[in-house]
């Protein structure tokens, strides 16, 4: 179980970031802000689907 849950954090670090740079590419925000705002809302996506497949 926990190979899973580490594997939907990084996948969320991962589409995070890349929503982040492909965002600030778009809005013509710095590409610094997009990764790391990207990043963190990603690993909280992830932590919250991994979390909530422990309580099942």
């Amino acid at each position: 179980m926990s190979e899973w849950r580490e594997s939907a954090v990084g996948l969320g670090l991962v589409f995070g970031t890349v929503s982040g740079i492909v965002i600030s590419s778009l809005v013509d925000f710095p590409f610094i802000y997009g990764i790391v705002i990207g990043s963190i809302i990603g690993y909280m996506i992830g932590l919250f689907i991994s979390i909530r497949a422990i309580k099942r």
